[in-house]
């Protein structure tokens, strides 16, 4: 997490990313967001993709919205 002092406060930044638990690839941020945007509009909350490892994963987010990848 990344902290930068503004004029009018604090902001905190924070970068999501999903790993393969298979081949500890870091899954391209906008990859999982287009996957998992898809999932929801479909109302599932979890979303499958295919990682470069050839292996299927699966993908959703925890109650900060950080991206969290499984096996499947």
């Amino acid at each position: 997490m990344k902290t930068i002092h503004i004029p009018n406060g604090i902001l905190h930044l924070n970068e999501s990313n999903a790993v393969c638990p298979y081949c500890k690839r870091l899954m391209p941020f906008e990859d999982c967001e287009k996957a998992l945007s898809n999932a929801f509009d479909k109302g599932r909350y979890t979303a499958r993709k295919k990682c470069k490892c050839k292996r299927f994963i699966g993908i959703t987010s925890d109650i900060r919205g950080d991206f969290v990848a499984y096996e499947l």
